[in-house]
């Protein structure tokens, strides 16, 4: 959707950096903006970070799994073992590939080895609760090809529970303040999903305490 569409097309920094509501799309809108990038971009390799396997087993089904079913077959292929889908294109007599490979901060163990052009942290409020994953794994990736990097989620607080600042909050706060080009932070609500029903969030807002209607609804740090 329109809100969607103003970091995705934003190119003024290559870190941004998303707080947002509940439903508010992000995930969905990740997943084609992924999807366009390597048809767009043959040969671009992309790394989606994201909380769990299992949540990522059912983001491939619900959200890459129907538009991938609208190409021939011979054009893509998922491994679903290595958790990595590649996007087959031909330009003359050169077969080129697109990588996505989608791991998990539950095992950062498997993210080290590769540069990519594109990285993508899906639920940063719970995946940046661990700062060595992002300074010890994630940012060393950025390096190879000056990839584009796309952080973004709910909002968990201003701190973790061990009374340190919340990497994704500190992000938040870079991108608000960041002069050099590099970070740029979004803030939407889920009121910015226009295909919701405005009506059914103000019941939400009605029914729950004040600062988590700022968090969950408004995306805000509290």
């Amino acid at each position: 959707h329109l809100k969607q569409k103003e970091y995705f097309n934003d190119q003024s920094a290559r870190f941004k950096i998303i707080s947002k509501g509940r439903r508010f799309g992000f995930t969905r809108g990740l997943a084609m903006y992924a999807l366009e990038r390597m048809v767009r971009n043959p040969g671009l390799s992309v790394l989606w970070v994201d909380t769990i396997y299992s949540n990522i087993e059912r983001y491939f089904d619900r959200y890459f799994r129907p538009e991938l079913k609208q190409i021939p077959k011979l054009l893509w292929n998922y491994n679903k073992n290595k958790s990595e889908l590649k996007l087959f294109a031909v330009l003359g007599d050169q077969k080129r590939e697109s990588v996505l490979d989608l791991r998990s901060a539950d095992r950062p163990e498997n993210l080290e080895g590769f540069g990519y052009h594109l990285i993508i942290i899906n639920e940063a409020g719970i995946v940046l609760k661990n700062r060595n994953l992002w300074q010890e794994s994630i940012l060393p990736m950025t390096l190879d090809h000056k990839a584009e990097v796309i952080i973004g989620g709910t909002p968990k607080g201003k701190k973790t529970k061990n009374n340190e600042k919340h990497l994704f909050f500190e992000l938040y706060e870079r991108g608000l303040t960041d002069t050099t080009g590099r970070y740029k932070s979004y803030n939407y609500s889920s009121y910015d999903n226009t295909l919701l029903d405005a009506a059914e969030i103000d019941e939400l807002v009605k029914e729950i305490p004040a600062h988590l209607r700022d968090q969950e609804v408004f995306g805000k740090f509290v």
